[in-house]
């Protein structure tokens, strides 16, 4: 673990230096999480907004489903509605899941639901509708279901249903 904490610790340092190369910031923004190494956050949280896509895509997947970081919420959210990238969107939608699911957090719902119904790429209309329904909070039985099922069709009235129960 110490080793694996020095190798991280001299990632990082090549990194502020700006003399790390593209494939060592990939493998930096990935192993910050797959380490679950919480002194890397403030790193991932600007490699969030990495030009490279596999970058902003490691980042979000390490905040979201390996380090629980709820303060990404913001930028995650903000990437799940812009990200040029479908994939960094895909994975936005599933780090919002991971860190919201049973909430109703009403933000994160209806940004859900938008990607849900708008996004231009099928997958992460999909892969929102998933989160929405997590989120929104679903039996366990379902839960488990969405997470291990096959293809999901998204059912627009059941979006609807879900952001009209929300309002006051």
């Amino acid at each position: 673990m110490v080793e694996h904490d020095n190798n991280l610790e001299r990632a990082l340092d090549r990194w502020r230096q700006g003399i790390a190369s593209l494939d060592e910031i990939r493998t930096l923004s990935q192993e910050l999480g797959n380490q679950h190494f919480a002194p890397g956050i403030p790193a991932l949280m600007q490699l969030l907004d990495n030009e490279d896509e596999i970058v902003r895509y490691n980042a979000a997947m390490a905040l979201g489903f390996e380090l629980h970081y709820e303060p990404a919420t913001h930028k995650l959210l903000s990437m799940l509605a812009s990200d040029i990238d479908e994939d960094v969107r895909d994975v936005a939608a599933g780090s919002l899941r991971t860190l919201w699911q049973s909430t109703k957090d009403q933000r994160v719902v209806r940004a859900l639901a938008t990607a849900a119904l708008d996004d231009p790429d099928e997958d992460v209309r999909k892969s929102a509708y998933k989160a929405l329904l997590i989120v929104n909070g679903v039996p366990s039985e379902e839960q488990l279901h969405l997470l291990t099922g096959g293809s999901l069709v998204v059912d627009r009235v059941r979006v609807q249903d879900i952001v009209n129960a929300m309002e006051p």
